[in-house]
């Protein structure tokens, strides 16, 4: 389990620092795993995905691009759905981004909006998916054939009400490196807190993203973080078309 903790780390690092010349930032890849980056869509886009995560959870989400630089949307989440453990259902939940600057200008690409924090059970405060406003900074460069994009941001939470609070406040910062066409790997640190003792609430976060066909992918997730002392494992399976 440590050498496993210990690859998993190095392979973050890796990707947040080492190999960013490789990044890419695919038509359709709309989030680094659960957290944002600064960049809508194009109009008439339509995404949906379902993840499977720990304990059998469910969350689903269905996103259209309204121009270019808006998309909304809504989420569904369920603990327990798969299994023989007592189903806890969500209420659904919004998801929308604004695209307040594409880069064309002296500002890098910047957005904001609204979302769920992280899929899976350690995204839930009193069994309620945590969601709220984020502002999202991407920096995009070419280097070595390729667009390169790297994201970082903030969010603050407003759902659950109880939880609203400044000192709740956390941080991301993530990328993803585009090996081929159809395969990708996405890196991403979450959950970062700037109070005593939080590193422990940090979340550590590798993918591996396979394009099955141009508008299909599958994405195998690894999420470790000091507070769970485990690796979790999650599947998604996106699916992107025009409206």
């Amino acid at each position: 389990m440590h050498r496993i903790k210990r690859l998993l780390l190095i392979s973050l690092v890796l990707s947040l620092f080492i190999i960013p010349s490789y990044l890419f930032a695919g038509v359709y890849d709309l989030n680094i795993i659960d957290t944002p980056k600064a960049y809508a869509s194009y109009k008439g886009d339509l995404q949906f995905e379902f993840s499977v995560y720990n304990r059998g959870g469910i969350l689903t989400s269905a996103v259209l691009a309204i121009t270019d630089y808006v998309f909304l949307g809504i989420y569904f989440d369920a603990g327990g759905f798969i299994g023989n453990e007592k189903i806890e259902l969500n209420q659904p939940g919004v998801l929308a981004r604004f695209l307040v600057s594409d880069g064309s200008s002296f500002l890098p690409p910047i957005a904001l909006g609204y979302s769920y924090f992280m899929k899976g059970e350690h995204g839930k405060v009193n069994n309620v998916v945590v969601s709220g406003l984020y502002a999202v900074i991407s920096h995009n460069f070419y280097m070595f054939g390729n667009d390169q994009n790297f994201s970082y941001g903030l969010r603050y939470p407003i759902i659950p009400l109880d939880f609203s609070a400044p000192e709740n406040i956390t941080v991301f910062a993530g990328t993803d490196i585009e090996i081929s066409p159809a395969f990708s790997i996405k890196g991403e640190i979450e959950n970062v807190q700037f109070t005593e003792g939080s590193w422990r609430e940090n979340f550590y976060n590798f993918a591996f993203d396979f394009n099955i066909i141009d508008l299909l992918s599958i994405m195998l997730e690894f999420k470790y973080s000091p507070s769970i002392e485990t690796v979790e494992r999650n599947l998604t399976i996106g699916y992107y078309t025009q409206f």
